[in-house]
């Protein structure tokens, strides 16, 4: 098998992944995930068959790097859309100081559920 296929199939994941995370669509956005997941584990199947880099067709290598650096800018996109979804929940939530239902090990009870209504 050569390592163009994998590679490709990678390519057309990240990019699934991208317009996924754009869409905010968690549903697709998971399942685009976990097919990039398993493009990445052929991929490096398909690397540890290919032997050293120097048996690599010529372009490989930076098609590789390439798909590196767009995982690395994906990373930070999604580690921004956490910060963003925790800042939405914080807003609409209050942040919680202990267990709210039944006791907490050796502190005193907790207090009653707390109920939160929307305004109006």
């Amino acid at each position: 098998m050569s390592l163009d296929t994998p590679l490709s199939a990678i390519e057309a994941q990240l990019q699934d992944v991208e317009t996924a995370l754009m869409a905010t669509d968690p549903l697709t956005l998971e399942k685009a995930a976990q097919r990039l997941r398993e493009a990445a584990f052929a991929l490096s199947q398909a690397l540890e068959r290919s032997g050293g880099q120097g048996t690599w067709p010529e372009g490989t290598a930076a098609r590789i790097q390439a798909i590196g650096t767009r995982l690395g800018l994906l990373r930070e996109q999604l580690a921004r859309v956490l910060a963003l979804t925790e800042r939405q929940a914080a807003s609409l939530l209050p942040p919680v100081q202990g267990v709210t239902y039944g006791k907490a090990g050796s502190a005193p009870a907790a207090p009653g559920a707390r109920i939160y209504r929307a305004p109006g």
